[in-house]
């Protein structure tokens, strides 16, 4: 039996890999020169650069976490405790910003937290932007969640939906809050990914590259048509005939290439998700892994330090490194964009830009419904399977896309077994 997989990411990477474990042969399509889809690295004079976003590794489930140290040991990682701050009033302070209550000023930490009490009265919002404001009080929703998150969507809050929220957002309780008010005390053991794994050396590209050791992949190739046959196959590029499609790339680039019925293809078509510029830049060393800048004065809304995730992140170990990022249409980056960020940082030098069309799923209040005919259609149409953040359209964590491709191997197994 013949497969094909759409996209070298992390999530076709890992079903190829597993289906090859499981005694398949899958070849993959992937347009770029580069494999690893937003989870790709470049080195810069010496300087590591996840291009699209700092990508760590971890994971609650024990089958994904043994499967991927398979091919990356253990000791090639760098286990971290995550040590994000918020850039707030021209100080750093604590993350999540509601557990750093205690380290602004008093008389705006009672505030908030009497805000907060009063908070999740009445029924649940089902948009996002009142849902922020439910969910954390007025106070904290103003001075930080708002702001924030108009930065990071790019997309009127409140024509996004709440679906997607658990599971991608900290959200301690307010016993939890208040207690880490009277106790001045941030600890961020609760939070998703409060200790990570990130690769010694190489970033993020290590683990990718480890996983897609010895499959059969197919750069610089595009998919550019695919049709169904009459005795069921599928032809791909008008060359390739295929029993089995796994599609990971983006819903909207697939309806260019796969006929779908209308409907279907106005669904993919009103799917809305956000694009993303970062930038490389040198600074002093710190151990902070990420800062999160909320105010409306600066258009990245974080700074990751790649620095931060290991010591073989620069030529110098001396010094430091890292990425800001801003949400939105590819930002023209000149060596002056380094004024932008705050003073507070000392940015020394701009070192290198990326840009990716595809970043992040927005959950609109449309996406629901859009979904549910899309999957449906495609749950259907048999020997065609969605797959990723990207071809199921989620927003889901580098890990939980393993979890998919492993599960996904497994449905598989079981039904072309014979």
């Amino acid at each position: 039996m013949k497969i094909a997989v759409f996209g070298a990411g992390i999530s076709g990477l890992s079903i190829a890999q597993r289906l090859k474990q499981l005694g398949f042969d899958a070849v993959i399509y992937e347009k770029d020169n580069q494999i690893g889809g937003l989870a790709k690295t470049k080195i810069v004079d010496g300087y590591v650069y996840d291009i699209h976003g700092g990508h760590i590794f971890n994971s609650k489930n024990p089958e994904v976490l043994e499967w991927v140290f398979s091919f990356l040991p253990k000791n090639k990682w760098k286990l971290s405790k995550r040590n994000a701050k918020i850039f707030f009033d021209g100080a750093i302070v604590s993350y999540p910003f509601e557990l750093a209550l205690g380290e602004l000023n008093k008389d705006k930490a009672v505030s908030y937290a009497l805000d907060l009490i009063t908070s999740r009265q009445g029924k649940e919002p089902t948009n996002f932007k009142d849902w922020l404001v439910w969910n954390f009080g007025k106070g904290i929703a103003d001075a930080y969640m708002l702001p924030y998150n108009k930065k990071i969507w790019a997309f009127p809050l409140e024509k996004m939906g709440t679906q997607w929220i658990r599971g991608k957002m900290p959200l301690p309780s307010n016993e939890y809050i208040l207690k880490s008010l009277i106790n001045n005390n941030h600890d961020e053991k609760e939070m998703v990914h409060s200790t990570f794994y990130y690769p010694l050396r190489g970033g993020i590209q290590t683990m990718i590259n480890a996983i897609a050791k010895g499959l059969k992949i197919l750069t610089d190739t595009p998919v550019t048509s695919c049709k169904r046959l009459k005795d069921k196959k599928w032809l791909v590029n008008g060359k390739d005939v295929y029993d089995v499609l796994i599609n990971t790339m983006p819903l909207p680039e697939l309806a260019a290439v796969l006929k779908m019925p209308q409907g279907i293809k106005k669904a993919v078509s009103d799917l809305k998700y956000n694009s993303l510029t970062t930038v490389l830049f040198s600074c002093p060393k710190t151990d902070i892994s990420w800062l999160y800048i909320p105010s409306e004065k600066y258009p990245m809304h974080r700074v990751g330090y790649q620095s931060a995730l290991t010591p073989y992140a620069v030529p110098d170990k001396k010094q430091g490194s890292a990425a800001f990022e801003i949400i939105g249409k590819k930002f023209a980056v000149k060596p002056s964009i380094i004024k932008l960020l705050p003073k507070e940082l000392k940015a020394k030098k701009i070192l290198s830009t990326a840009h990716t069309k595809y970043a992040y799923v927005v959950h609109d209040k449309n996406y629901v419904p859009n979904m549910k005919k899309i999957n449906a259609y495609f749950d259907k149409l048999a020997d065609f399977y969605l797959l990723g953040r990207w071809g199921r359209w989620n927003y889901k964590n580098m890990d939980l896309c393993i979890k998919d491709s492993l599960d996904l191997a497994k449905e598989i197994k079981k039904k072309y077994a014979d």
